[in-house]
């Protein structure tokens, strides 16, 4: 587990010390947790909006090839399917715009740190990014063999692989 605050992402020698953990991490088969390091700081949690945008930045930072957001519900859905029976997953999101952000509940408040308004916002900066998205429902973890293996779980947000960011290791 990584416990991370805003300082850490912000500051280039940090950043850079993270880049090369993460790096280490994945070389050697090791799957980092990420979650923000609210034992020592606060101030984080209005600047990151919660481990939804904390993890769209590490993904941001480190250039990874996607994202998968674990929750507690099986995807983005029309409508609320706590509250509404009738709510559809939707399957795959092209763009986050102002309709899709309409359905999550628009933009939020200024201190929001959760919710599904905080998976789209956090799907909008990797997406940015040229990096995809899914939410997954995490209460099975055995669902990442699912998609792995090609099978429709979840909301999928598509990116822009022509806002790719290549890294120069030189």
């Amino acid at each position: 587990q990584i416990l991370l605050t805003e300082e850490d992402i912000e500051s280039d020698y940090r950043r850079n010390n993270l880049k090369n953990t993460f790096s280490a991490l994945l070389e050697n088969g090791i799957i980092p947790i990420v979650n923000e390091n609210d034992a020592v700081s606060t101030d984080e949690l209005t600047k990151f909006g919660g481990n939804d945008i904390l993890s769209a930045r590490v993904a941001e930072f480190c250039n990874a090839d996607v994202l998968i957001n674990m929750s507690d519900v099986d995807g983005f859905y029309d409508s609320d399917p706590r509250s509404n029976p009738d709510a559809h997953l939707i399957e795959r999101v092209e763009e986050i715009n102002d309709e899709i952000l309409a359905i999550a509940g628009g933009a939020g408040t200024a201190r929001g740190t959760g919710g599904m308004i905080a998976k789209l916002n956090a799907a909008k900066i990797v997406t940015d990014a040229g990096i995809p998205m899914f939410i997954l429902n995490g209460s099975d973890p055995e669902i990442l063999y699912t998609l792995l293996d090609g099978g429709h779980v979840g909301t999928y947000f598509c990116a822009d692989k022509s806002k790719r960011r290549i890294e120069d290791d030189n």
